[in-house]
């Protein structure tokens, strides 16, 4: 059974990806009504996450999203770390490589029938305390007793709020997503790799390659700025590119090639300041951007629906009104603040594991590197 739409309800969530998709599914399962929009009836591709950690299964699992999700996934069990053409040790894991939109779209296939998901761009926010709106492009206005903000990194909503994005970092790093084959026709004889450079000199985080569907998924974590002669090279000639700045990978991996274009994705670093607002909540990367190579995309994002839909939302809906008193707790969460600070340190210390020369980056580097090579 359909919804009938309406023009008022409990929840309005602007986005989407995962963060809404994953909370719209959360609150209409605690009986709440909820309008979900988006400009997408399906989730387009968008290089973002590609690989789910186990802290990430298992919050997927709380939330009831792993086994639909893990359907599109490929297994790996063992991280190969080499370096310099050699290996230097092997990992188990248990990691599950999946492209962003198909997490996306598994989630979004869990939508119950009467979920009123609304195909349209949101041009207008307002805040409230009893009841705060929305306006479509088509002049549609939405109200709830609550509006939900999570539109990623991208658009400009916030601004209307009177909210600032604090950039930490403006172009932290560069990623580059491709796929790779062999030029034998072989498999690769991984589930995956993580190859570092040997030294420091070309700026450079890591090659992580991965199993994703019947493919093998690159992504090369750098601290290229989008003007640099090595982004313009790494789109235009990247079989080459790989092989200058990563020098024996082929000794490791076998004689391969990028099959396809690369993608680029600039990084910038940001954090929202004062942001309590009546009415209004910014969820996952509307509230803060993580550097992937720090493998904490999807457990700032979960982490960020489980504390609001588990924790906050029950308690904040036997009450009237969104006052600023209720929205902080969000944003003051121990647990939502811990993840938050964690993946903006780790972003920030891994980048200057690169490109600090100071003599105790170089000591932290050294040690760094040590603990890699021996699994310590």
């Amino acid at each position: 059974m359909t919804a009938e739409p309406t023009n008022h309800c409990d929840v309005v969530i602007v986005g989407a990806g995962l963060a809404g998709s994953a909370a719209a599914i959360q609150l209409r399962r605690q009986g709440l009504r909820v309008t979900l929009v988006d400009p997408n009836p399906v989730f387009p591709r968008l290089f973002r996450a590609e690989k789910i950690e186990p802290d990430q299964s298992e919050l997927l699992a709380k939330l009831g999203l792993l086994d639909v999700v893990r359907e599109r996934t490929r297994l790996i069990t063992e991280i190969v770390r080499a370096k310099g053409g050699v290996v230097r040790f092997r990992r188990p894991v248990e990691q599950l490589g999946i492209s962003y939109q198909d997490i996306v779209n598994q989630v979004r296939a869990q939508f119950p029938p009467d979920m009123d998901l609304r195909i349209g761009r949101v041009v207008k926010i307002d805040a409230g305390v009893d009841q705060p709106s929305v306006t479509l492009v088509d002049g549609t206005v939405i109200t709830a007793r609550l509006v939900v903000l999570s539109t990623g990194m991208t658009g400009d909503l916030y601004q209307q709020l009177g909210v600032q994005r604090e950039m930490v970092m403006d172009e932290l790093s560069s990623v580059f997503g491709f796929m790779l084959v062999r030029r034998d026709g072989a498999p690769f004889p991984f589930d995956a790799v993580t190859y570092r450079p040997t030294g420091t000199a070309q700026r450079l985080g890591y090659l992580t390659l991965f199993g994703m569907g019947e493919s093998m998924r690159g992504n090369l974590f750098t601290y290229w700025r989008t003007k640099d002669a090595d982004t313009r090279e790494m789109v235009k000639s990247p079989d080459a590119t790989l092989r200058r700045v990563l020098p024996g990978l082929d000794a490791v991996i076998g004689d391969f090639t990028i099959s396809g274009r690369v993608e680029p994705y600039r990084i910038d670093l940001y954090r929202m300041k004062d942001c309590a607002r009546p009415g209004v909540l910014l969820l996952g990367d509307a509230y803060q951007s993580v550097c992937p190579s720090t493998g904490m995309g999807l457990s700032k994002v979960l982490t960020d629906v489980d504390v609001f839909c588990t924790e906050l939302a029950p308690a904040w809906f036997k009450t009237p009104g969104m006052p600023v008193a209720k929205i902080d707790e969000f944003y003051r969460s121990a647990r939502k603040r811990d993840v938050d600070d964690r993946a903006l340190s780790a972003a920030l210390s891994g980048r200057r594991q690169i490109v600090d020369r100071s003599p105790i980056w170089q000591v932290r580097r050294w040690i760094r590197d040590w603990r890699w090579a021996t699994g310590r």
